[in-house]
């Protein structure tokens, strides 16, 4: 189906007074009722999607970790093949490697640097404003294949960051099913 950008806050979030912050980043935060999502976050944590676009396959938002495409080739035929043949595991994983750095990244062919760096520091920016009302903020990038509400996630780990650890690369790495818990610095 898609990816989706969802996000996680804290219970006590009051929304009403967020509202005109996700406006000003054109931000959905539309509520999910998930249960399977819900009983992995934190105790009566709040679960939205996050973006008000159609979709986030376009996201830059993990765009250049490329883990699942390695996974995708490891469960390949063509690694099968090599297995049969009694390539070891060094010269599977290199052969994956040399695969996938000579493929192309989509989110380049569609996007400027320009584009790029408009939306990470957007992303940026909206973090950091945001936590100057809530505790936290959690960042979720899934590939989805049934609806928001009923899509069986299994996260894969939760990852604390610090604000002022935050980066640009952070985001442009995101990992798939890992759940990027943010925090003020002053909490961290």
């Amino acid at each position: 189906m898609c990816y989706y950008i969802t996000a996680s806050l804290p219970k006590g979030a009051n929304m009403e007074k967020l509202r005109p912050l996700l406006e000003d980043f054109n931000m959905d935060f539309s509520l999910i009722n998930n249960l399977n999502i819900e009983t992995q976050l934190r105790p009566n944590e709040l679960y939205f999607r996050a973006t008000k676009s159609h979709c986030d396959c376009g996201t830059v938002l993990g765009s250049q970790n490329r883990s699942q495409e390695y996974e995708k080739l490891q469960k390949s035929k063509k690694v099968k093949a090599l297995i049969k043949k009694r390539w070891s595991d060094e010269q599977i994983h290199n052969w994956i490697k040399e695969k996938i750095s000579s493929k192309p990244q989509k989110i380049s062919q569609k996007k400027t640097p320009e584009e790029i760096d408009q939306e990470i520091n957007k992303w940026f920016n909206f973090i950091r404003e945001i936590l100057k009302h809530v505790k936290r903020i959690g960042i979720l990038k899934h590939w989805y294949k049934f609806g928001l509400d009923i899509e069986k996630i299994v996260l894969r780990s939760t990852t604390h960051i610090n604000l002022k650890d935050l980066s640009a690369n952070t985001l442009l790495y995101l990992e798939e099913d890992v759940l990027y818990e943010i925090m003020p610095s002053y909490i961290y």
